[in-house]
């Protein structure tokens, strides 16, 4: 497998050249993403973040096969667009790019900004294949009413999630919605700092993250 190494743009105009420009994706969310992928191998299209446009509206998705994130935003509002839907590896993302507040996505090159500043560019190869049809798993409803049924969850799960709330959430409150045992939950959490929504009105970004209940044994 080829690794990727970060340099910089010669110019602005650099990564235009031969290049047909894909998505313009807030830098924050695919981080955030990026921490939820596979890292089987033998799962390749699992170790991507999965961007899909639909209905004139951005999904961002990762998943590892055991839980689930996701962010849905408008497209081609506040410059953020996605022409088509694709599958980026998760690993571009790995380490943290200082000051970057949104992607840049052609065919072959990942470039991060700081507004239009360019600060650096990654060389990527997309994932090819058909990503999970995520929107069969997310329940239509919850009747959060557990009739005192004991839920448990996996706490390594429950605590990576965490870490990045507190990250982008003021509050830092994640809230459950769930139905029974057997049933997936949704826990979600406003996205409040550094958050490049809000001037959008009537949007309130909010990240999802889908876990199944564990069985619970003495």
């Amino acid at each position: 497998m080829s690794t990727t190494t970060v340099n910089q743009v010669s110019s602005p105009y650099a990564i235009y050249e031969n290049e047909t420009k894909i998505a313009s994706i807030p830098y924050e969310v695919l981080r955030v993403a990026s921490q939820f992928v596979s890292k089987d191998y033998s799962k390749q299209l699992l170790m991507g973040i999965h961007l899909k446009v639909e209905n004139d509206e951005i999904t961002v998705a990762s998943t590892d096969g055991h839980r689930l994130f996701y962010f849905k935003f408008p497209n081609n509002e506040l410059g953020f667009k996605l022409n088509k839907s694709i599958t980026i590896p998760g690993t571009v993302f790995k380490s943290q790019i200082k000051q970057a507040t949104k992607v840049l996505i052609t065919d072959n090159l990942i470039t991060f900004m700081n507004e239009e500043v360019f600060l650096s560019s990654i060389h990527y190869q997309q994932i090819e294949g058909t990503y999970p049809n995520i929107e069969q798993l997310i329940p239509d409803s919850f009747t959060n009413n557990f009739e005192g049924k004991e839920f448990s969850f996996n706490c390594d799960y429950i605590g990576q999630f965490c870490n990045q709330v507190k990250k982008l959430s003021s509050n830092k409150a994640i809230t459950f919605n769930g139905n029974n045992p057997n049933t997936p939950f949704i826990i979600t959490a406003k996205w409040d700092i550094k958050n490049p929504f809000e001037n959008l009105e009537g949007f309130n970004p909010i990240l999802n993250y889908l876990i199944m209940p564990i069985m619970k044994r003495d």
